[in-house]
């Protein structure tokens, strides 16, 4: 049996920075099998989080240059170009090389979620309506994927 966590990420506080933790909310409503976490991350705390598992879903904000908001991206670590997890540490591939190398069971398959957000500045529990309109879609396609 695959060990699959999904962990969605963000500030509950942040108005759209806290869509990875309300589509996290709402796949636990609806899923049994994965465990489902939520909160902020980064760095080398996130090795601790998903060694031992075989599948991990991030599920977090990304604001691009010319994105529309409520759009929703996909993408695996493989292909990663920006900083998927903070800013403020070294990036999420050096994060999992260094990881491996220091003898972290790393999941074989990791993806990410990420959904384009117009407001991380204000301090809101609610997202925007862009976003809000993305939730159910991110849902229903991440159930979909656990299916595949």
């Amino acid at each position: 049996m695959t060990r699959t966590l999904i962990y969605g990420i963000g500030n509950p506080y942040r108005c759209d920075d806290a869509v990875g933790i309300k589509v996290a909310e709402e796949l636990k409503k609806k899923l049994n099998g994965p465990v489902i976490k939520s909160g902020t991350i980064d760095g080398f705390a996130m090795l601790d989080e998903i060694a031992g598992f075989d599948y991990v879903i991030f599920i977090d904000s990304i604001k691009t240059e010319n994105g529309i908001p409520g759009n929703i991206y996909t993408f695996s670590p493989e292909i990663e170009k920006h900083n998927l997890v903070s800013s403020h540490t070294t990036s999420f591939l050096n994060i999992l090389h260094l990881g491996e190398k220091f003898g972290y069971k790393i999941p074989k398959k990791i993806k990410v979620y990420a959904v384009e957000i117009k407001d991380n500045a204000s301090f809101s529990e609610d997202c925007t309506r862009e976003v809000k309109t993305a939730i159910p879609q991110l849902v229903q396609s991440i159930i979909d994927d656990l299916q595949n």
